[in-house]
């Protein structure tokens, strides 16, 4: 009886430690299935627990995933508030006036605002040890470097057109009387973009000709444009930006295609900078810092396909090489900032001649 005992108690302490491993070994799987996604990048930095906030107008999707990165390695919480250029730059310019600004960093497609917020001490001072890899066209060395820059071109849908425009100009062509699709000018920065620097190089002339007998039809978002000329509701695109025809062509594989002018393609520039009642400056320069670096561009241009002006990013596969295009930015930085009203509401005065 004694040793039956005996051989009891060891085959319960057996049973015990292989329960025992079969726990850990459990335990280890589940674990090793839950650890955080690797981040996209991995930034040199003391991880903190601070928050900021960034007013964008890149698309959600895209400013999650760059914000997720930033926030991974740093422990920096990024708060997105995120819309149209232009909505959320009345957005920022009321809130600063009530005195409620939130916003830390600022990035959006258009550049007049930047100049407007520096010119008005709304910026703070900051040179980003980043910078040199940027030309002066693209960067204001104290205030503001460019994390996005995209060209506009035209396009059309080559499944159903064979003999597309090929300049500017052909726009006023009768053929497309109706079949042209423009975004609005009154929220899309890319519009206002073209139509101004389309107007200093071919004149108002060109403009008032397109918008008031060329009837064109206008979009509110980018994908209601491409889907009119998938559907056929139009034929041309006249303002359609090449990373939106990389989207579409190379990525989701529809049959837009993309036509560069060779009068030139209007670029339009998606600076940041960090605003100057920021309250988190030290969180918002590293944020800075991390979009401006070389592995951020490269981050931002495979997620938007948007250009990158850092001097050591390669352009993508399948779009125009950046050093390739004619590239078109507005001779004075100053006037595109001070005609924005005006020719905003010149386009809309066009147009209404139109109906």
């Amino acid at each position: 009886m004694k040793i039956i005992g005996k051989q009891k108690s060891i085959l319960m302490f057996l049973v015990i430690i292989i329960s025992a491993m079969f726990f850990v070994l459990s335990y280890s799987y589940i674990a090793g299935n839950n650890k955080p996604h690797e981040p996209e990048i991995t930034i040199t930095t003391t991880p903190t627990n601070a928050t900021m906030t960034w007013y964008t107008s890149m698309p959600l999707i895209h400013a999650e995933r760059i914000a997720n990165a930033f926030s991974t390695d740093t422990g920096i919480d990024v708060k997105i508030v995120r819309n149209s250029t232009f909505i959320i730059r009345e957005h920022l310019m009321s809130d600063i006036e009530n005195g409620e600004s939130k916003a830390d960093v600022l990035t959006i497609a258009d550049v007049g605002t930047y100049i407007e917020l520096k010119s008005k001490g709304h910026l703070m001072e900051y040179a980003s040890p980043h910078y040199e890899y940027y030309s002066d066209e693209y960067k204001d060395q104290n205030y503001w470097g460019t994390v996005a820059a995209f060209g506009i071109c035209m396009a059309y849908d080559d499944s159903r057109i064979s003999d597309p425009p090929q300049q500017w100009t052909d726009l006023l062509d009768e053929r497309w009387n109706g079949r042209i699709g423009l975004e609005d000018i009154n929220t899309a920065g890319s519009q206002y973009g073209q139509y101004y620097i389309l107007r200093e190089r071919l004149g108002v002339q060109f403009w008032e000709t397109l918008l008031s007998s060329q009837e064109p039809k206008i979009y509110y978002r980018t994908e209601e444009l491409a889907n009119a000329l998938l559907d056929g509701e139009i034929d041309v695109a006249g303002e359609f930006s090449i990373h939106t025809v990389y989207s579409y062509r190379i990525k989701k594989g529809t049959s837009i295609h993309g036509i560069y002018p060779e009068e030139g393609i209007p670029m339009v520039l998606n600076p940041i900078a960090i605003m100057n009642g920021t309250k988190h400056p030290n969180e918002a320069k590293m944020f800075m810092d991390f979009l401006l670096s070389k592995d951020g561009q490269e981050l931002v241009q495979r997620l938007s396909y948007k250009y990158s002006v850092h001097d050591d990013v390669l352009s993508l596969e399948g779009e125009p090489p950046f050093s390739k295009l004619n590239a078109l930015n507005p001779e004075n930085e100053t006037d595109y900032r001070d005609k924005r009203s005006e020719y905003i509401l010149e386009f809309n005065h066009f147009m209404g001649e139109n109906k």
